[in-house]
């Protein structure tokens, strides 16, 4: 799973393999070692939910999904799920998304991406 931080806007970008752990455990979770401490970051199934919230948790960055919406995407055609979150006078920008196959790079080393629909 790889995760891009611009500014106020989270994305997360999963290849095949780990959008059907996601559908099949409920959360997938990714975590980048430092000297002085981990940087964790994942996705959660959630009963109940209609739309994608976000938490920063103990170090961790949390996005929880509808656990509905979770089921069915491995094989749908849905790239991904995107909302902006407001509080106060902030927001922030989340999407996930399938990860697709780079273009400018060896398609043989990318085979649990998604085929690029440009293609």
């Amino acid at each position: 799973m790889k995760i891009r931080i611009e500014d106020n806007s989270v994305r997360y970008r999963l290849r095949r393999s780990e959008v059907d752990t996601l559908a099949e455990k409920g959360s997938l979770w990714a975590t980048t070692n430092f000297p002085e401490g981990n940087f964790t970051y994942g996705l959660q199934a959630q009963d109940g939910l209609t739309e994608l919230r976000a938490t920063y948790e103990e170090g961790k960055i949390i996005l929880r999904i509808p656990k509905k919406w979770i089921e069915t995407w491995p094989g749908s055609a849905k790239i991904g799920f995107e909302t902006e979150l407001k509080w106060n006078d902030a927001a922030l920008h989340v999407l996930i998304e399938k990860d697709f196959v780079c273009l400018d790079r060896d398609i043989a080393s990318q085979t649990d991406q998604y085929p690029n629909p440009k293609v």
